[in-house]
């Protein structure tokens, strides 16, 4: 998890909800010039996408961006996409859980 620094209270707050889900939380940072895109939440059967706006790589600007989409996730919303000045909500089931996995 290279986009947030170790330790800190962000990758703490992803990992209780990878945890919470029993699903990967995958961050990619993605640059849509003049198009007002902030970011994106895809579930997948064993993980969950959050792209967000990396308009400078390399600084953290971006978490406000990402903790906005984790509380999406937080609240059971599956898919969304963000835009400057409006949320458009593709509203679909909830993050399920992933049953564990049988022991040997």
């Amino acid at each position: 998890m290279h986009e947030v620094q170790p330790g800190s209270a962000l990758e703490q707050r992803i990992k209780a909800i990878e945890a919470h889900l029993g699903k990967r939380i995958i961050l990619c940072g993605v640059r849509v010039p003049g198009s007002g895109f902030r970011g994106r939440i895809t579930e997948r059967r064993r993980h969950v996408v959050l792209e967000y706006r990396d308009t400078t790589p390399g600084f953290f600007w971006h978490y406000e961006i990402i903790e906005e989409l984790l509380t999406y996730v937080e609240q059971g919303r599956g898919s969304a996409t963000i835009f400057e000045g409006n949320i458009q909500y593709v509203i679909g089931p909830p993050p399920r859980r992933q049953p564990a996995p049988p022991e040997s």
